[in-house]
């Protein structure tokens, strides 16, 4: 049974603390110009205030000026990528943009349909699988969730959805404005859970089939248009040289889904390592366009607490 009350309490206990917390994470110095119980946009759609999530483009923000990184491969000319990795790390900001500059280049067509799986990274999901049908708030307008697409994981995940979660929630809406940017149109099915081990296996088979009833590589083809975007970043809280071993392995994984062990692939995001394992097929390709890690990035890195990013693109040989 659903523990309310507890997440009730959880909430007001640290409401205070992740408002603060967020404004930090996004050095902003203002806050929304949203006011009202609703909101509307010049789309003619109404939204709750309490279902709609801002995202770091909406405050003033001041992204730090990185090194630059060279780029480890570009996607073949006939390549269509059904699915990829992306940081949430603001950090990565010019590569997060080149990631969805390349993977708009590959997909003329455009995306109808994001798939995003993110990590839940503070702890306030009391479901196993959070899920909304709310709006990310953009500068440039919003990004929805499809809902009927929202009802239909709901009802196979057996969950309620959560909210609350995506209040705070990083993983996501780090990632909205590129979304927002270069997919203007695209809707979203959003899923947010515990990404650290120990994976429990039988939430994640659950969690597995009810992924292969909304998704499938034709997607990538067929009128739905849809697209998995993982948000993960790799390796955590090591010096260069474990880092190092530990990016070697995820590589491993990366390079070869349909062959290596998912559990090779050490990110803050297992489940969707092991995901990515269930729907590659023996003529699923990876291209990984950088690789890098925040001490490459950033003087300002802590040389003993690096995070390291894969940015990869998978798509089918014909």
């Amino acid at each position: 049974m659903r523990n309310i009350n507890h997440r009730n309490s959880l909430v007001k206990k640290l409401s205070c603390f992740f408002l603060t917390l967020t404004i930090l994470f996004f050095s902003c110095t203002k806050a929304p110009k949203e006011k009202t119980p609703e909101t509307k946009v010049n789309d003619n759609k109404t939204r709750k205030l309490e279902n709609t999530f801002f995202c770091w483009d909406t405050f003033d923000v001041s992204l730090e000026k990185t090194k630059p990184i060279k780029k480890e491969a570009s996607l073949p000319k006939n390549a269509i990528p059904w699915g990829g990795t992306v940081s949430h790390h603001l950090l990565t900001d010019r590569l997060i943009d080149e990631w969805f500059k390349e993977l708009a280049e590959h997909r003329p067509n455009g995306i109808d349909l994001f798939f995003v799986l993110s990590p839940s990274h503070w702890n306030l999901s009391l479901e196993p699988w959070s899920l909304t049908d709310g709006s990310w708030k953009c500068k440039n307008g919003f990004v929805d969730s499809r809902k009927d697409n929202c009802e239909k994981l709901k009802s196979s995940l057996d969950v309620e959805y959560e909210p609350i979660v995506f209040k705070y929630e990083h993983g996501v809406s780090a990632i909205m404005p590129y979304i927002k940017k270069y997919f203007p149109t695209a809707e979203l099915v959003v899923i947010a859970y515990n990404g650290e081990p120990p994976v429990n296996m039988n939430k994640v088979k659950k969690f597995e089939n009810a992924i292969k009833k909304a998704f499938s590589i034709k997607n990538a083809k067929d009128a739905q248009n849809a697209f998995l975007l993982i948000s993960t970043d790799f390796s955590h809280h090591s010096n260069l040289e474990k880092t190092n071993a530990k990016d070697a392995k995820s590589r491993l994984f990366i390079s070869n889904i349909n062959s290596s062990p998912w559990v090779l692939g050490i990110c803050d995001n297992r489940p969707a390592m092991y995901i990515l394992s269930k729907l590659s097929t023996k003529k699923t390709k990876t291209t990984i366009q950088y690789h890098t890690n925040a001490l490459e990035l950033s003087e300002k890195t802590n040389p003993e607490d690096i995070t390291s990013y894969f940015f990869a693109y998978f798509w089918e040989s014909e």
